[in-house]
């Protein structure tokens, strides 16, 4: 049976777990040689193999492919991606996305949305260097920006190549729809993880994401001050997105699978079909452009 995401989290926060690619703790995946998304792995981080954190925390995160579509009645099949939805019913997607980044609407004093990239270091001649990935806790102004880990999800392990010049990721051939903003295709000096599985946490319900990538721009040299143009993306199958649940007293949507949200899933109102195709199963490539910014950091 289809389990129900917890009511507390908006139908959108599916989608930021998409982006943040939170490793579920218990998951153990081996890759380029470092065991990822698990405590035990983690806890090397009290040994001598840990080397200090180059950290950089995302200022920007947007979905740009698929967007994500809702029947208005009267007002159509209305795109909520970039445009806030009518008479004031609720911000667009990116817009939440951006608000979650910059503000602390809980007012616990850490802004409310945090990914962070500690790189171990960053090597500008990279070849499968460590860097791990995963939700932080940041401070929220008045307080100076200082982040942490967030005290509960693991991050993950990965290892990232650097490039010089050309070519760092780009989406996949035939899988964009030609939305406005495109998808980014960050170029060298840059940074590329390598092509991986990984299992994300849906608001506690585990879904397996295909060929996790991550790549941005360097700003600033030697060193950099932060990233741009970034591209992040991973396969959703639809098999697994017709599993997830709204929460039944979402608006229009409550009770249906998230499917519903993207073109081509059963019940969405678009007109084209946004679903793509990878080892053989069909479902949708999620592609997220952001940039990150360097913080100072106080965690292992």
């Amino acid at each position: 049976m289809p389990r129900p995401i917890h009511r507390a989290v908006l139908f959108s926060a599916a989608l930021l777990c998409v982006a943040a690619f939170p490793m579920l703790a218990q998951s153990q995946i081996s890759f380029d040689g470092f065991e990822s998304g698990n405590t035990l792995a983690w806890d090397d981080r009290v040994g001598a193999n840990l080397l200090p954190a180059e950290p950089f925390r995302h200022s920007l995160l947007a979905l740009r492919d698929p967007h994500v579509f809702v029947d208005l009645a009267i007002f159509g099949c209305w795109d909520f991606t970039d445009s806030d939805l009518p008479f004031g019913a609720g911000p667009s997607l990116n817009s939440q996305l951006d608000t979650s980044i910059t503000t602390d609407g809980d007012g616990d004093g850490f802004l409310d949305l945090s990914t962070l990239l500690l790189f171990r270091p960053y090597d500008t001649a990279a070849a499968a260097v460590r860097v791990d990935n995963g939700p932080g806790a940041c401070t929220a102004p008045p307080a100076a920006l200082s982040c942490d880990l967030d005290g509960v999800n693991v991050p993950q392990t990965v290892a990232y190549d650097a490039i010089a010049l050309g070519s760092c990721l780009a989406p996949n051939a035939g899988t964009t729809s030609g939305y406005t903003p495109a998808v980014p295709e960050p170029t060298g000096p840059c940074f590329v993880t390598t092509s991986r599985d990984a299992l994300v946490d849906f608001a506690g319900v585990p879904v397996l994401l295909r060929g996790v990538q991550l790549a941005a721009e360097q700003v600033g040299s030697p060193s950099p001050t932060g990233f741009i143009g970034g591209l992040q993306r991973g396969f959703l199958r639809q098999a697994d997105a017709d599993l997830i649940l709204l929460p039944p007293d979402v608006p229009v949507v409550g009770g249906q699978p998230i499917s519903i949200l993207f073109p081509g899933g059963g019940g969405n109102c678009a007109a084209g079909d946004d679903r793509d195709t990878f080892l053989g199963e069909t479902g949708w490539w999620f592609y997220f452009e952001f940039a990150s910014n360097s913080v100072t950091y106080v965690g292992p």
